[in-house]
């Protein structure tokens, strides 16, 4: 019995380290329940939450939070002024498709048109002349790994934002919203926000969490509703959907091409 105690307590002790995540951090309204399981919809809310729910900007200082955020996604943005609003969308898309050797998928384009695809990175380098991109053979082709991805993806961050990705993605109606559909403004600058949960009530109504990242360079943050306080923006007859740091029409949601 003794030795029953000491591994229950050292299982009690390991669970209260694990990370958060949407699914287990936050509960549906009362009513509603979440009902996409496809692959992208888990991916988002399973994705682990930093602990302490502090948002750092690229050069390591701490953004205040004005009741703006209530968790923070975990991952590394880099110290560069990169990781801003499109890149945080653009990152989670990304991450889901390597993750699931969705390399046929794998490419944004960045704001001159061209085309980059993850597959060519391997095997060429991107040279960069204002609006003219072309590709350059390597030497010797590199390794299909989480390092050469995420080099892969800041190259999709310096030469990719709000114009290019808005015009890559499909126009959506609101009343279709579901989980990694995007909130964009295109623009220099514009702001996209991420859709990163979405739950329904038997009367099929909806409501939505949303996330961001900013300018600054800064972390990836789920955002409270200024309306409620809560994480949850509820799917109604307005035409206006008013975030804590930006105000977005309807007509404005869009979605990854399939």
């Amino acid at each position: 019995m003794k030795n029953l105690s000491i591994i229950l307590c050292l299982l009690i002790s390991l669970s209260s380290f694990s990370q958060q995540t949407i699914e287990s951090k936050f509960s549906a309204p009362e009513g509603y329940k979440r009902v996409y399981n496809d692959g992208y919809s888990k991916f988002l809310r399973q994705f682990p939450l930093k602990s302490n729910n502090v948002v750092k900007y690229y050069d390591g200082e701490t953004k205040f939070n004005n009741n703006i955020w209530s968790a923070v996604f975990d991952y590394d943005i880099g110290n560069t002024d990169l990781h801003q609003c499109a890149d945080a969308a653009i990152y989670m898309r990304a991450n889901f498709l390597h993750k699931n050797k969705m390399y046929d998928k794998l490419h944004f384009n960045f704001t001159s048109g061209f085309r980059a695809n993850y597959t060519d990175w391997l095997t060429y380098k991107y040279r960069v002349k204002g609006n003219k991109v072309w590709l350059e053979k390597r030497s010797n082709n590199l390794i299909n790994n989480q390092i050469t991805h995420s080099e892969w993806l800041k190259k999709i961050w310096m030469y990719a934002g709000t114009y290019s990705l808005a015009n890559e993605l499909i126009r959506v109606k609101i009343e279709n919203i579901k989980p990694g559909d995007i909130f964009i403004v295109g623009g220099f600058p514009g702001h996209a926000i991420t859709v990163v949960d979405v739950v329904m009530n038997s009367n099929k109504k909806k409501a939505y969490m949303l996330s961001q990242s900013f300018m600054p360079a800064q972390e990836h943050q789920i955002l409270k509703n200024p309306k409620n306080g809560s994480v949850w923006y509820h799917l109604d007859e307005s035409q206006v959907i008013q975030t804590p740091e930006f105000t977005f029409g309807t007509n404005q949601h869009k979605r990854f091409k399939k």
